[in-house]
């Protein structure tokens, strides 16, 4: 009789003790599933901008219709949407759509005004002496992600620049200078000793791409992918 009035007692019990397992692996597997996606999302914008960093090395004008619809198809996946066709070049083919920001950038290194770029242009007028500057940049996908992810070398400040993105005067056009940070993080980076490189030299440059997308689709309460970032240099 004891052993029957203790069942009647606990009856239900399993249920609340099921209900409150469930209830935490079920938010464990809410975070693991957002968690795996955007990994394999990072995976994707790695290697999506690792070969159109090659491409554009390589000689590929992104500022074409026809390179950026091939960019388009390797981001499959990363929802990258691209303006209407154009014929001739586009520095600047964004809009409001879609979840990706493409930003292209070749960069070079100015030495001293004793450097031979400076005494081409004379000594006096090397405005951008001792510093990286932008050789071309443009962008193309969603313009509106600039204010969430922006470039990390920053952007040009000049109206010398084509409609393919290439800068008449980057030696002498202050404009053409990486604004800080980018110019701060460019020298740590690559004019230094301390990890046993050479840093680059008068002329020398080196190419950028950048890529972010936004997660829109992994908001599962409150989990959330914050988007992906990749970066290449070549």
């Amino acid at each position: 009789m004891i052993s029957q009035r203790r069942k009647q007692n606990q009856s239900g019990q399993k249920l609340i003790e099921f209900a409150l397992v469930a209830l935490l692996f079920i938010t464990l597997l809410m975070g693991s599933f957002v968690a795996g996606m955007n990994l394999i999302r990072s995976i994707e914008a790695n290697q999506t901008c690792r070969d159109l960093t090659d491409m554009y090395i390589h000689g590929s004008d992104f500022s074409t219709y026809s390179m950026q619809q091939l960019a388009q198809r390797l981001a499959t996946g990363l929802n990258l949407q691209i303006g209407g066709g154009f014929s001739g070049n586009s520095a600047a083919n964004t809009g409001n759509g879609g979840n990706t920001l493409i930003t292209v950038s070749e960069i070079m290194w100015v030495g001293s005004t004793t450097s031979p770029d400076c005494l081409a242009v004379g000594a006096n007028n090397c405005t951008n002496q001792n510093s990286f500057v932008f050789l071309q940049q443009l962008q193309f996908g969603n313009g509106t992600l600039n204010s969430t992810s922006p470039s990390s070398l920053g952007n040009p400040n000049t109206s010398a620049i084509s409609s393919s993105g290439v800068l008449a005067n980057p030696i002498t056009d202050a404009g053409a200078r990486l604004p800080n940070p980018g110019q701060t993080n460019m020298q740590n980076l690559w004019q230094t000793t301390s990890n046993g490189q050479a840093p680059l030299q008068d002329g020398q440059v080196t190419y950028v791409v950048e890529l972010y997308s936004q997660s829109p689709d992994l908001n599962l309460g409150s989990f959330s992918g914050s988007g992906v970032y990749a970066r290449y240099f070549f």
